[in-house]
């Protein structure tokens, strides 16, 4: 199995920092196997692009057809303009692995067209449904680990075994006991895990007993339940998905599939909101113990006082002389005639102290009256209550523990899969979401052709409304299209570079197995996506060298492309970049599973000094209009070579200026009448 540390972007520092948050190493593995962003992200210091590398290095081959800046800047915001509709910041993180994948992975992108395609039917069938999905997933997250220390000593027979337990370290204290100690050496703490031989057969409170450590959650409990409450946003979500209604439907079954098994969690969660029965009635009688005492107290004395207040004492003076010899006597004769009264109401206020003890069955010590009147109960006695009551909240506590432990551990995988398994659906529900609302459709794909033909394709991430364009090339256009390489000519401003997006924004939606925003469109599958931008300004000789070398890997590789370069000529001057560009262009077309749309201004230029008969488009500017924006026909026009029109650009410029800007661009403009 792959090693954390064989993944290239992966040290020693981050493996322990992955292995320590996720839990263990095969956690980890099984994350990056799943492209599990939200959990890979729980990691201190991951980001979300970081964590989707790790992913794709993991996984051993490069899945995205991106070579170059350009077309990776565009895929992310086309995945950030689909991830803003998404109800959880964990299905916003899982949409950013949604890579445009080479042909080779045709599976992976007819995988995800599947899942697209249910979704959307599922929206478009189910409105409601839909509405409501939406709503009661946004309290999906990424599944949160704990990581703090906690209140358990574990207490084992050898170094191997404490190693035996991959994270057990980081959670808690663990003590490698002495051959010659018993448990009763560890008595001192409260919550104890005694790992081996030697154990007490009654552990307790607050002990556990175990023969022998596989897992964590084993000899340390509280993890379990730290794992709900942790996550516990994601599991009220899962609840009250499960108790919704989502029809019949395929993606209706994935909802329940996942759902199904998680019977008693809503149970699980409603104990664990709150104290168990037993222990919360334990809690609240020590909390009220003290202010129980004292109204009893009250109550007992104002007893012995009602009783006593009809009582007399009548004398002789026989009587008299003799208490007056001997005090005591009379202390004993009042005694006598109050002793009823007074014995009955201690009576009655140990029977209001038994009744508010009798639910938790702790016992009143024998000697807990310190004096019949006034009235007093003894203090230790009320300690020693209160030890009792702590004692058995303790037990209880341990109790509530290990059968919340046990629930929670028979829970967790279940939940775990269906925090993810639901995430991915949302994902794929936000995909839909963001294709219905921009007029999407799943466009035709193939793979031994090349080209593509997209029938009113529009840009989605400008800040206008974007126009529709209808442009083919390769074997997959339509007739008339099927040049494997076309010049793309024509006016400033007039849209060449938005249409070179355009196509790039379709090509890799296709890739990534995505709608696309077109009425229709064919996508021929490719290997490679080169997206070259403008160069800015001639180069010096190094810059220009280097640009060469990678233009010439660019259009002589063998590789199964796209290429989609935007003005290459400024590399040079004009008459050189003609010869140039003319070559590296001859040189493309010999490779039949290349095409090409350069936009340039010179394709006259490239035309003529090539040998082949170049395909050139062009979009042309008719003029202004009445606020002097260009008046374009978006669409290219076929084998039209078209002006780029400057002196439209300065007419406008003219009519917008003032002074003598304005005069010297009226100057200019006549110029281009001459």
């Amino acid at each position: 199995m792959l090693a954390l540390q064989d993944i290239p972007g992966v040290g020693s520092s981050l493996a322990d920092r992955l292995s320590r948050t996720l839990g263990s190493e095969d956690a980890v593995i099984e994350a990056l196997d799943r492209g599990d962003v939200a959990s890979l992200t729980a990691v201190e210091g991951l980001s979300a692009n970081r964590a989707i590398r790790l992913i794709k290095a993991a996984r051993g081959s490069d899945p995205d057809i991106c070579r170059s800046g350009e077309g990776d800047a565009l895929h992310r915001r086309i995945l950030e303009s689909i991830a803003e509709g998404a109800s959880n910041s964990a299905a916003k993180e899982r949409i950013q692995l949604l890579g445009p994948h080479p042909r080779t992975e045709r599976e992976q992108i007819v995988a995800n067209r599947r899942r697209i395609e249910e979704a959307m039917d599922f929206i478009l069938k189910h409105p409601s449904k839909s509405e409501e999905w939406q709503t009661l997933t946004s309290g999906l997250s990424r599944i949160q680990r704990g990581n703090g220390r906690l209140d358990r000593v574990v207490v084992v027979p050898s170094q191997e075994v404490a190693n035996s337990v991959e994270g057990l370290e980081s959670r808690c204290r663990i003590i490698v006991r002495d051959e010659k100690e018993t448990w009763k050496d560890y008595a001192v703490f409260n919550t104890v895990t005694w790992i081996g031989e030697g154990g007490p057969r009654d552990p307790p409170p607050g002990w556990i007993a175990l023969p022998s450590i596989t897992r964590i959650d084993q000899a340390v409990p509280e993890i379990s339940i730290e794992w709900f409450h942790e996550n516990h946003s994601s599991i009220e979500s899962i609840v009250s998905i499960s108790s919704y209604d989502w029809g019949s439907h395929s993606l209706s079954d994935s909802i329940l599939t996942l759902v199904e098994p998680l019977n008693g969690l809503r149970e699980l969660t409603e104990v664990l909101g709150s104290e168990g029965g037993d222990l919360s009635s334990l809690e609240a009688i020590k909390d009220g113990l003290w202010a129980e005492i004292k109204t009893i107290e009250g109550s007992v004395n104002d007893a012995i006082v009602a009783s006593t207040s009809d009582a007399n004492l009548s004398l002789d003076g026989e009587e008299v002389l003799s208490f007056y010899a001997d005090a005591d006597g009379l202390n004993r004769r009042i005694q006598a005639a109050v002793a009823t009264g007074i014995e009955q109401a201690v009576q009655d206020g140990r029977n209001k102290l038994d009744i508010y003890l009798n639910d938790v069955s702790i016992r009143i010590p024998h000697d807990w009256v310190d004096s019949d009147y006034p009235f007093i109960v003894r203090r230790r006695a009320v300690e020693d209550i209160e030890s009792a009551l702590d004692a058995a909240i303790i037990a209880a506590k341990g109790e509530d523990l290990i059968r919340n432990s046990r629930e929670a551990s028979r829970l967790f995988e279940d939940c775990r899969l269906a925090i993810l398994g639901l995430t991915e659906i949302e994902m794929w529900m936000a995909v839909a979401r963001w294709a219905i609302s921009n007029r999407c459709v799943m466009p035709e794909i193939v793979s031994k052709e090349s080209g593509f033909r997209l029938d009113e394709a529009r840009h989605l991430l400008l800040d206008v409304d974007p126009t529709p364009i209808t442009y083919g090339l390769g074997s997959v256009a339509a007739e008339g299209d099927l040049d494997r390489l076309a010049l793309l000519t024509g006016a400033n401003s007039g849209g060449k570079t938005t249409l070179l997006e355009t196509v790039a924004m379709c090509v890799l939606l296709a890739h990534a197995g995505l709608p696309i925003p077109a009425a229709k469109g064919r996508v021929a599958l490719v290997d490679e996506l080169h997206m070259l931008a403008k160069v800015s300004g001639t180069q010096s000789a190094g810059a220009l060298e280097r640009t060469l070398i990678r233009l010439a890997d660019v259009f002589t590789s063998p590789s199964v492309k796209l290429v989609l370069a935007d003005e290459l000529e400024a590399i040079t001057e004009p008459g050189a970049a003609a010869r140039i560009l003319s070559g590296l262009l001859e040189a493309a077309m010999s490779n039949p599973s290349s095409s090409v749309v350069l936009v340039t201004h010179i394709g006259d230029q490239i035309q003529s000094r090539s040998g082949a008969n170049l395909r050139i488009d062009g979009i042309e500017a008719r003029g202004l209009d009445e606020n002097l924006e260009l008046i374009v026909d978006r669409t290219p026009k076929r084998g039209l070579l078209a002006r780029s029109t400057p002196e439209l650009i300065v007419r406008r410029l003219a009519a917008r200026s003032q002074g003598s800007a304005s005069e010297l661009f009226n100057q200019l403009a006549d110029r281009f009448t001459d």
